[in-house]
């Protein structure tokens, strides 16, 4: 994986990555902050923010998400959901 910050791929490679079951139309994965270490939440907000401020805006059906491509991925953070999806 190409990293652009090692906390923020410790805290990919580390957390377990959970299949959206109820949009399998759109296959991605996910992790929830609430499920993390106080440490990884910290990383998640620091990438949430980094997303928003360097991320490309794009329409999902009627709603627009801010995207950030790392390697072979598109991350997204819909409220405290950290999202990936296969570019």
């Amino acid at each position: 994986m190409q990293c652009i910050d090692k906390k923020f791929c410790k805290l990919v490679e580390k957390n377990e990555w959970l299949f959206a079951k109820t949009m399998s139309e759109i296959p991605h994965h996910y992790i929830v902050r609430d499920n993390l270490s106080e440490n990884d939440k910290k990383i998640f907000d620091v990438f949430d923010k980094f997303i928003k401020k360097n991320g490309y805006t794009a329409k999902f059906y009627s709603k627009q998400y801010t995207y950030f491509d790392i390697g072979d991925y598109k991350y997204w953070v819909i409220e405290n959901i950290l999202n990936r999806a296969v570019l």
